[in-house]
């Protein structure tokens, strides 16, 4: 039909990691002076339109945006409501990163 009004709805993609607010993490790469590679950070923020992009506070309290494979999680603070183990992670190759939710 010609004219009609057609809605799609566009869900997040699955999260990809088992980091939570208030969790530890280790950044693996160097973002800028204050972020660098082995800073133990804790996740502030993980939207959930944007699951695999955390939000972290370093200890001077500033915050930076990374996705989850630049980060190795080191404790977990925060209680797990499935049981699973939080290194069981799915392997996701980057160079697909084209097909991945935007």
């Amino acid at each position: 039909m010609q004219g009609a009004v057609q809605t799609l709805k566009r869900t997040p993609a699955p999260k990809l990691h088992e980091a939570l607010p208030t969790d530890t993490v280790e950044l693996l790469s160097t973002k800028s002076d204050d972020f660098r590679a082995g800073d133990v950070m804790t996740v502030q923020h993980i939207n959930p339109r944007y699951p695999n992009t955390l939000q972290l506070r370093n200890g001077s309290g500033d915050t930076t945006f990374v996705e989850y494979l630049d980060v190795n999680l080191k404790n977990e603070v925060a209680p797990r409501q499935d049981g699973r183990d939080p290194m069981d992670q799915p392997s996701v190759k980057t160079s697909n990163r084209y097909l991945m939710w935007p």
